[in-house]
């Protein structure tokens, strides 16, 4: 029974009702509640038990917090109160074997007098210290290990250990590739330099020992991230991609699942097959994966059986199983269809299917469809009806004329603002809502002119009614309209022609539908949008100048005094790697000092926008190898903030995807100031996509850039088709960013 119901139980007799006396004394029964509920109504709900979890990399690597969720989820049913603590070997950060014992007498010193129950460790490094360390540091204590993805190396455990192995199928991954890909003869395996890199590595040839005759397998493990983007660029036809660990490059940069992922498969020009889960999501097509949350699961559940007093002797080693997950949207992009993957395969991301999305349309249309279909059967047995009595002629004009009632009758009826009108544009019936809408009663209404009843008719609108008239169909899915009395209303309208008698137009319909309220809540979400983008630009500043005038400065002063200590050597030092951690420094230095300028360009604050706009292309001429010309005219050097800061933000949006996505080497920007404009232009010539596709205009940065763009007034094109370039063209008013001020202040 719930604490809160034992209470009112008890309470309930202590009452006493009408012509009753209490069974239980109150007082008696308040200390019995209390006594049984209190430490359940305060959270304990048990002894505390600590459970010491030691990982081999840091929670920036997407594997940590796979595995941490599979912990916390096995523990979150435990009878007792759990103390977690979460340590870190960082081997990956920190390989050197020194900084690893540092790390681990650490960790020695810290737990020599606060025992864990259990301790989970999560990868090689933290079993093979713990193996070493046990007896002396940890007598008694249950370890449970866990292998995600790579296999054991601790030599023999004594009965206290037990745990869970991941496993990974490279040798499946590839058998499934193969089938996908049948005229593959190229296989490429992309990997780091870290300790868990080469463990991984090394599994995945002994996997592929079989396919070496049969395939071309090379492993591009030894590179810089650089040479490994230049390498994956030009990869041989009928080629697959295969991705193993790679937490640190031969260029010492250190990455994890959702830095290293979207590099690689953002370079390849060959399909990208993976071995865990965590390199899933970012445009690999998937694989044989194995789970880290699943392998974190079991090892916690071992934790908890233990701390249950289960013995870990007592608990069989695990080896977890590898499962088919694919990305749909990596499949529609190298054309595998989902008919060929094995059975059981599990698909992430599918875009639902036309019938999913728009069933309800498909069932309204049919709905509207079989009604129509059954009043003209209807009108169609009265016409065959009427034609034994009448003569052809008079048949004919009878039906058309009973079909112009009946239009009358339906526009006086249905429930939206529709007003039927003659070739002079008077009126010959009005529906209800129209009266409503515009405050008028039908019979002053009717036969009167349109342009008399509402003389503040723009003349836009004329010119739509004449060509109506003569057979056209017009709509509108919103438009403004200035009335005389000083407001304005905006519409949804369709103007469309009705036929005589002779076939010829009669005259015009005229639907139209109030959205007033609608553009209203639009424009207060657009200013909203705009004061969202505000607070970021000076959020982007304010990290901008911490970065440049705190970290830059002490970065350098450690670089000076490096360089100090290289020329007077204190004894005992090793002066010979003084020269290159200065040089790290210094890079380090002018990193953080471009990062400053990505996030806030002081150029553009202080020099204007054509003089920020050419340096950031110049960095990146030089940061990526490629060539940008810029060439800039008649663009003013004092422009609103907004203006610039949009445009400045959309170049760099553009150019840096047509870097990272065009395939080219030669870019062009332009940017002009005509008289109240500026237009900036971006182009290249590499591999352009297809516009038609849905997929293709809701990327993110496509639609940051209209966001942009729409605030500021200002208008976005963009040119693209296959193998045929990219090209983005922007124009803003140079007074938009007043504009945009005042337009703000009036919704306000």
């Amino acid at each position: 029974m719930k604490p809160i119901g034992m209470v009112a139980r008890l309470l309930r007799t202590c009452i006493p009702r009408a012509g009753m006396k209490p069974t239980i004394r109150p007082w008696f029964a308040v200390i019995v509640v209390l006594g049984c509920c209190l430490p359940r109504l305060l959270g304990q709900a048990g002894p505390v038990r600590r459970v010491l979890i030691l990982y081999e990399v840091g929670t920036s690597y997407p594997l940590t917090n796979l595995v941490d969720e599979g912990i916390r989820k096995a523990l979150a049913n435990s009878p007792y109160r759990i103390e977690i603590y979460r340590e870190y070997l960082d081997t990956v950060l920190f390989s050197d074997p020194t900084e690893q014992l540092s790390f681990r007498n650490f960790y020695l010193h810290k737990y020599k007098n606060h025992k864990p129950d259990v301790v989970i460790t999560v990868g090689s490094s933290p079993l093979k210290f713990m193996a070493e360390v046990h007896r002396n540091a940890f007598p008694g204590v249950p370890i449970v290990f866990c292998f995600p993805n790579v296999p054991a190396d601790s030599g023999e455990l004594d009965p206290d250990f037990t745990g869970v192995e991941g496993d990974i199928s490279a040798a499946g991954t590839v058998a499934l590739a193969l089938r996908l890909f049948p005229s593959t003869r190229h296989i490429v395996v992309v990997g780091g330099v870290a300790p868990y890199d080469r463990r991984q590595e090394a599994l995945v040839k002994q996997q592929l020992e079989g396919y070496q005759n049969r395939l071309d397998v090379s492993y591009l493990t030894d590179l810089a991230a650089p040479a490994l983007i230049e390498r994956l660029k030009r990869l041989p036809d009928h080629t697959v991609v295969l991705i193993t660990a790679l937490g640190k490059d031969s260029g010492g940069n250190s990455y994890n699942a959702d830095q290293s992922g979207p590099m690689i498969v953002g370079a390849s020009n060959a399909p990208v097959f993976s071995l865990v889960d965590r390199y899933l999501g970012h445009g690999e097509i998937g694989g044989d994966l194995s789970s880290a949350i699943k392998d974190g699961h079991i090892a916690g559940g071992m934790a908890l059986r233990i701390l249950d007093g289960k013995k870990p002797e007592d608990i069989p080693i695990v080896k977890t199983a590898t499962t088919y997950m694919f990305d749909w949207r990596a499949m529609k992009r190298w054309g595998v269809k989902e008919t060929s993957l094995p059975a059981g395969s599990i698909v992430l991301n599918r875009q639902p299917t036309v019938w999913e999305s728009y069933k309800w349309y498909i069932l309204a249309g049919i709905f509207l469809i079989v009604i129509e279909a059954l009043l003209i059967g209807r009108l169609t047995w009265q016409h065959g009806a009427l034609r034994n009595i009448n003569q052809l002629l008079i048949k004919q004009t009878a039906a058309l004329q009973a079909r112009e009632n009946l239009l009358k009758i339906f526009v006086k009826n249905v429930p939206v603002g529709v007003a039927m009108l003659d070739r002079e544009m008077r009126y010959v019936q009005v529906s209800d809502r129209w009266c409503a809408d515009y405050a008028l009663n039908r019979s002053e209404v009717l036969g009167h002119s349109h342009y008399e009843v509402f003389p503040d008719v723009p003349d836009r609108w004329k010119e739509i009614h004449r060509r109506s008239l003569a057979g056209e169909t017009f709509r509108a899915e919103e438009d403004r309209w200035e009335r005389n009395n000083g407001s304005t209303t905006w519409v949804r309208w369709e103007v469309r022609p009705w036929r005589n008698v002779d076939g010829d137009p009669g005259g015009i319909l005229i639907f139209v539908e109030d959205i007033t309220p609608r553009k209203q809540i639009e424009e207060a979400l657009s200013g909203m949008s705009r004061k969202l983008i505000e607070s970021q630009e000076q959020e982007r500043a304010r990290i901008a100048r911490e970065l440049h005038d705190d970290i830059n400065q002490r970065l350098a002063l450690l670089a000076v005094e490096l360089d100090q200590w290289s020329r007077n050597p204190a004894k005992g030092e090793v002066p010979s790697h003084v020269e290159e951690i200065k040089d790290r420094i210094i890079e380090i230095s002018r990193d953080v000092q471009a990062l400053s300028h990505q996030l806030h360009s002081s150029k553009l604050e202080y020099l204007g926008l054509a003089t920020a706009a050419k340096s950031f292309c110049r960095e990146v001429s030089q940061t990526h190898n490629v060539r940008v010309n810029f060439t800039e005219n008649g663009v003013p050097r004092h422009l609103p903030e907004e203006v610039s800061v949009c445009l400045f933000r959309v170049l760099q949006e553009a150019l840096q995807n047509a870097v990272k996505y065009s395939g080219a080497d030669h870019f062009e920007v332009r940017l002009c100031g005509t008289t109240g404009e500026i237009r900036l232009i971006v182009r290249d010539s590499g591999a352009g996509f297809d516009m038609s596709h849905p997929a293709n205009n809701q990327g993110l940065g496509l639609v940051s850039m209209r966001e942009r763009v729409s605030l500021v007034k200002g208008t976005i094109v963009i040119k693209s088709k296959p193998m045929a370039g990219t090209e983005i063209t922007v124009h803003v008013p140079a007074d938009a960013g007043a504009r945009a001020n005042e337009l703000t202040l009036g919704a306000a």
